[in-house]
């Protein structure tokens, strides 16, 4: 058996074994393994079994593992764009856990008897990436002022953008989206998943219904009901003209073949956060000890457990409402939960707190 085969046997194997494995997930195993694999084939080796842990740790100083390059193409696969830069070691880590958890499945398939990779502490003792709530505040204050509504304006007339299709900035869908991100705490990929029938804004206490990791239902108060409506009855009529689309947040540019509209995509998403965020004020510059090298969507959901945290909030309600399945993933998000000791103390199996 090939050793692309062996790869692609393990990611359907992970796909099948584990029920919280999203698409994002099986394409950073592949993407990992795939480069480790440009290693091996650099350096002759054709099997998993003459992998040792020399070749690990030569791995671990070359070029493919400590920096990376991406590539844009137009339609006629063409580079448009190319960039490159170090990476990050919380990239590095992921890869690390890539490595590990294949070399592990070769074991299981009794293809090898033991583990190349070398046991590392790690080196990531950085902060969580999260704004702080002046931050933050700066971030909310902006969307909702007259500025943003005149910056975005201003940048969609400079840019082009919507000309053909959508002839106006998406002032309502950007701020709500903001908003929703922070307060509800929500990954990007729950965010644009979310449909019309998924919202329950009528109740005395409005929520809607999220679709998590492994198909985990969680019911998500909406403190910010009032502008998702004000978006819901206005701006997406706009958008949508004469078509239709289950989602809430639409894209104009893309058609299903049923001719709705689809769904915002993760990229989409990225370009607003770090447009609106630059123009708020808020930047984050390179370096320094912390994980992140600029603003991200994910951002906002670090930052809304450590704040929620920091108010007092108790690490079981946090958990509760970023729909994780652990207080150890929760723990992450928030400095004083940070050790796995600390967690286990206060909220193990003898603690009497409910998990």
């Amino acid at each position: 058996m090939s050793t692309e085969s062996i790869i692609d046997d393990f990611i359907r194997h992970k796909q099948l074994t584990q029920s919280s494995i999203t698409r994002n997930t099986s394409i950073s195993y592949s993407n990992d393994l795939i480069l480790f694999l440009s290693f091996l084939k650099k350096k002759n080796i054709t099997s998993f079994k003459k992998v040792t842990e020399n070749v690990i740790e030569d791995f671990y100083t070359t070029d493919l593992f400590n920096k990376y390059e991406r590539t844009w193409k137009n339609k006629s696969n063409k580079i448009t764009k190319k960039i490159s830069g170090k990476r990050s070691e919380n990239s590095k880590s992921r890869i690390i856990a890539s490595l590990s958890s294949f070399f592990k499945y070769l074991i299981y398939k009794n293809i090898i008897d033991t583990s190349p990779i070398p046991k590392r502490r790690s080196k990531n003792q950085t902060k969580s990436q999260t704004l702080t709530q002046d931050e933050m505040s700066t971030i909310l204050n902006y969307v909702r002022s007259p500025e943003f509504i005149k910056n975005n304006e201003i940048w969609w007339t400079k840019n082009g953008e919507g000309k053909e299709k959508s002839p106006y900035p998406f002032n309502k869908m950007d701020k709500v989206i903001i908003e929703i991100l922070y307060y509800c705490g929500l990954r990007v990929s729950e965010l644009i998943g979310i449909k019309i029938n998924d919202l329950k804004l009528n109740n005395s206490n409005p929520y809607m219904i999220i679709y998590g990791k492994g198909g985990k239902l969680r019911e998500q108060p909406v403190p910010v009901y009032h502008n998702l409506i004000d978006y819901i009855e206005n701006e997406r009529l706009l958008i949508l003209k004469d078509k239709i689309s289950d989602y809430v947040f639409v894209s104009p540019y893309g058609r299903n073949k049923n001719k709705s509209l689809k769904n915002l995509t993760r990229q989409a998403i990225d370009k607003k956060i770090k447009r609106i965020c630059k123009y708020s004020g808020v930047n984050l510059h390179k370096g320094g000890k912390v994980k992140y090298k600029m603003i991200s969507a994910h951002m906002f959901r670090h930052s809304i457990g450590t704040h929620l945290h920091e108010s007092g909030i108790d690490i079981i309600s946090i958990r509760n409402h970023l729909g994780h399945s652990s207080v150890l993933t929760t723990g992450r998000y928030i400095g004083n939960f940070k050790e796995k000791k600390d967690i286990l103390k206060k909220y193990g199996p003898f603690s009497g707190a409910e998990d």
